[in-house]
């Protein structure tokens, strides 16, 4: 899944792609607001000053409005680390850049991440139909596929010496609970300096890293 993420990433957006996009962008801000089962499609239309109509031109129902936001979450987080995987730099290095990038995802869509948790959620609790069901479990899959890239820099890094840990699945879970927390606490402002963000990012990245056991510089 990882690998058709990588060869679709640079193509071009067509006029029928742009308009999903928008559906999307205006969906994920109000499933973030008020949760899946309290949202609307009449207010997803509101959200992007648009009618009901247009959005079912693009989905047949709110269910695959929501799973299609949730997949186009986890394709931005792929796009944003799978540049940093082929390129020669110390194990350290990469496990630092790859952290990073998906924290600066996470905080530029933050709606779409909310929106992934909400899906690892409803899989859990079993909230959706059995169609919906089968396809949150699909997309869990890609997200599996997701953490594989985690687990290898993060093995890369102990190997090299460069941190420590016991329990890979631990280590990893301990990550992405720092890497992931701008989920729950950041709010974006309106014309917040790009400054700012990176200071954000680098001080989660900090917090993962001394988790790990890593005592080095931070460049």
């Amino acid at each position: 899944m990882a690998t058709a993420a990588r060869s679709t990433k640079y193509r071009r957006q067509s006029d029928t792609e742009l308009s999903r996009m928008e559906i999307m962008e205006g969906a994920a801000l109000c499933f973030e607001a008020r949760g899946y089962a309290a949202t609307s499609l009449d207010e997803v239309a509101a959200r992007i000053s648009s009618t009901k109509g247009r959005i079912y031109h693009h989905y047949g129902s709110k269910a695959e409005l929501f799973l299609d936001v949730y997949r186009t979450g986890m394709m931005m987080n792929f796009q944003a680390i799978e540049p940093l995987l082929d390129i020669d730099m110390p194990a350290i290095e990469r496990l630092k850049a790859v952290l990073k990038a998906h924290v600066r995802c996470v905080i530029r869509t933050k709606a779409f991440q909310n929106v992934v948790g909400q899906g690892v959620d409803m899989l859990r609790h079993g909230t959706m139909p059995a169609n919906e069901h089968a396809e949150l479990a699909q997309l869990a899959e890609l997200r599996d596929a997701y953490s594989e890239h985690f687990s290898k820099v993060l093995e890369d890094a102990r190997a090299a010496g460069a941190i420590d840990y016991t329990n890979i699945k631990i280590a990893l879970n301990s990550v992405f609970m720092c890497i992931n927390g701008p989920i729950v606490w950041f709010t974006p402002r309106k014309g917040q300096p790009e400054h700012e963000i990176e200071a954000l990012a680098d001080e989660c990245v900090l917090y993962a890293i001394r988790l790990l056991g890593h005592r080095g510089e931070m460049s």
